[in-house]
This record gives C-alpha cells, structure tokens and sequence, in this order.
C-alpha cells in the first residue's frame, strides 16, 4: 500500500503516552511514545511518535501515510504554519532490519533463518516507508 498525504486544519487534539516494553528480575527495557489523535478537516486521522509535537488547535497539518479502517495512520506530520516536520527515526529499523537479514540468509539454510529472514525485510520495509513519509513533507 502506497503512502499518500492528507493536508488541512487540525481540531479535536486528543493525546495520550503509551508505554512498550517489559521488566523482569535483571533488568528491562520500557520505551514511551507519544499518541495523538485528531482531526484533519473532519477526517479522523492519528500518529506515534518518541516526542509531542508542537500543534494547536486551527493550525494547517500535512501528513503523510496510509488510510486505514476510516483512520489516516500518519508516519510523518509537519505543521504547515511552522514549518516544523515531526518523524520517526528510520535509521534504527535499517540498523536491527540489516542485522535480521544478515543472520537470516546463513542461518536460513538450516530453516531457523526464515523467521529471522522475513521479520529482517519487513523491519526494513517499515524503515522505508519511514524515511519516505519524512522526505515527502520536507520539500
């Protein structure tokens, strides 16, 4: 599925923090992001990112990313008014997705591999499709 962008006023801000990851006996690991949730001229649109934008109510949004039941699911959003584009890192999904690749084409000779193999590619397809919605909107 393509990327595609959806432009217009924002209302409706809602935000919330969620919290991924897992602690045991020896340690952990917990990341927050932030969820924001919105409208784009009347059209229910969200994105996740590591920070909170900064965006009001009545200022003009790009996004860039894909619909999904009724949703724009945005990867990238830049606030028209300011200038400022809000992304996702796509470097650190290239990083871990050329690792899995890397330990899945020796290893896949022994079956084991392929889950390495295809959680590698579509790790760094997600990395891609990261890197694209950010370029989109810097221009």
């Amino acid at each position: 599925m393509s990327l595609t962008t959806l432009s217009g006023v924002v209302t409706g801000i809602r935000h919330s923090t969620e919290t991924v990851g897992q602690i045991g006996k020896n340690g952990g690991s917990v990341q927050t992001g932030q969820v924001m949730a919105f409208r784009v001229d009347e059209r229910s649109a969200q994105i996740k990112l590591k920070d909170m934008p900064d965006l009001r109510d009545g200022e003009r949004v790009t996004l860039a990313g894909r619909a999904k039941n009724g949703t724009f699911r945005a990867l990238a959003l830049r606030n028209d008014q300011t200038r400022a584009v809000y992304a996702t890192a796509a470097w650190p999904g290239y990083v871990i997705g050329g690792i899995l690749v890397a330990l899945g084409i020796p290893l896949s000779l022994m079956i084991i591999g392929l889950p390495f193999l295809v959680v590698g590619l579509y790790t760094l397809y997600q990395a891609y499709s990261y890197a694209r919605a950010e370029k989109m909107l810097q221009g």
